[in-house]
Formats: C-alpha cells, structure tokens, sequence
C-alpha cells in the first residue's frame, strides 16, 4: 500500500473536511461535533492513564496492554484498533453478519503495519465448557479461562474487562452497538504484549448466530437459545517502521470520523 489514503477512498468517502481546533486537554484529541448536542466530542485515549496494565472497549473488542509497552506502544495499539474498527463498520451493514466485519477489519489492521502470524477460525460447542454456564458473556469468559493463547495477567485483564460491562448498564449499551445485529452477534478480545522487543498482538473474535434476536450478548441468558458458535484466532506482530510512517495520517483520519469507538475501564 502506497499510502493510507487509499484505504480511506474506499471504506470513508462520505467524510467532509473539517477545520479541527485544539482542546489543550493532553488526554484527548479533537474529533467532530456531537450530532445529537451540537458540542464538540472528544476522542477518548484509551490507554496512556498509567504505566502498568490497562485495558478498554474500543468497538466491539475488550482490548489490554501489558505494563512492559511504552507510551508510544499504547498508543500505536489503540490507533491500529480503533481505526480497523471505523473501517469495518464503514464497510459493512447492519443486515449482514459478522464474517464480513472481521474479514475487513483483519484486512485493514495487516495493510496499516501490522503482520500476520497466525490466522485460524474453528466452531465451538457447548459440550466443552463446564456447568455453569449461563450467559453469553460466561461463555466467553470460560473459553477465554482455558486458552493457551493468553497469560495470566491478560486473562485477569480481560475478565476484569468483561465483569465491569456486565455489572455497569451505560458499558452494556456502548458495547452493545459495536456487537449485536439482531439474532447475530460478536465479542471481540485483544491484548497487546511487547516480546523480545517486538509489539504484537493477539485476537480471539467471538461470533454467534442464533435461532432468535438477542438483544445482549453480554447478560442475555443461553438457557433457551439455540446458537452455532465460531471463534478467530489471529496473531500479529508489528511492522514499526510502517506504523511510524502511518501514524499521523490514521490520526488525521480519526479525527474526522465521527464514530465513537472506546470506552475506558478503571482497572
């Protein structure tokens, strides 16, 4: 890819040009007016608060990163994140199911600096998971539990991550519009970690396709629904060199969007 902008053309050509003012405060940057308000919207740093673990809802991913990334590693994370899930949503429709998202947001984060180490997809069953499951999100909190793929402190991370949306009902309705469509639905889970001193990232995308409309793939209880279940797994490393070349361009991008994609934990 020769340039961001190519990208841009396709997935957000409907964006206008806005004159963009500075807002002194160093924990957001500018993005466009409230359409609902009329104020000015603020594009919320979702990692940055600290220099230990944290983690945030950036769209329909509960996202970490480790105590052993920089300030500028955090921050390479969340523009990659929250820019591939602007662009997936541009891209696809309401009608349509989640395959799609995760194709174009995979697409995007490999062609924005990001290189792919491991791509794998396989259906899940309920017939490996204990006894006590009872909802959506205690699905995916069990898998999560059992999977190799994380350390112990991502996982802590995670559930931690997962256990406040449950428990606080303004995260259920922001997470909520990033992972229902109608009887279909995702639930998406990244952390970012620094290893022999490469920054890499790694997903499990969570879809589920029901038999009715769910209105909560959080809290809504899988007792009387039947749902086939799919899960991504997808790891990457990064290509520093074309994320530093990117970095103000997706910025500048992010900025004109309108989208609000990232709501923070205190953790």
């Amino acid at each position: 890819m020769n340039d961001i902008v190519d990208i841009v053309d396709i997935a957000m050509n409907n964006i206008v040009d806005i004159d963009l003012l500075g807002t002194g405060d160093p924990g957001c940057i500018p993005a466009l007016e409230d359409p609902l308000t009329g104020r000015r919207k603020l594009r919320i740093k979702p990692f940055g608060r600290s220099s230990g673990p944290e983690a945030a809802i950036i769209g329909g991913t509960v996202s970490s990163v480790l105590g052993n990334l920089t300030e500028q590693n955090r921050r390479d994370v969340a523009n990659s994140l929250e820019y591939a899930t602007h662009v997936a949503h541009q891209k696809t429709r309401e009608d349509e199911g989640y395959e799609r998202f995760w194709e174009e947001y995979m697409d995007c984060l490999f062609r924005i600096g990001w290189d792919k180490t491991r791509n794998e997809w396989s259906n899940l069953s309920l017939v490996d998971t204990t006894s006590d499951i009872q909802t959506f999100c205690d699905y995916v909190t069990d898998n999560i539990r059992k999977d190799p793929l994380y350390t112990q402190e991502e996982k802590d991370l995670i559930i931690q991550g997962l256990e406040i949306i449950r428990s606080q009902t303004s995260k259920q309705e922001f997470f909520r519009r990033f992972t229902v469509r109608k009887s279909r639905g995702t639930l998406g889970i990244c952390t970012a970690s620094v290893e022999n001193d490469v920054l890499k990232l790694r997903f499990s995308a969570f879809m589920f396709s029901c038999d009715a409309d769910v209105e909560d793939f959080i809290v809504t209880s899988i007792a009387y629904i039947t749902f086939d279940a799919k899960k991504g797994i997808v790891g990457a490393r990064a290509d520093q060199c074309t994320i530093d070349r990117l970095r103000a361009q997706i910025e500048e991008e992010l900025e004109q969007a309108s989208g609000d994609y990232i709501n923070e934990f205190d953790i």
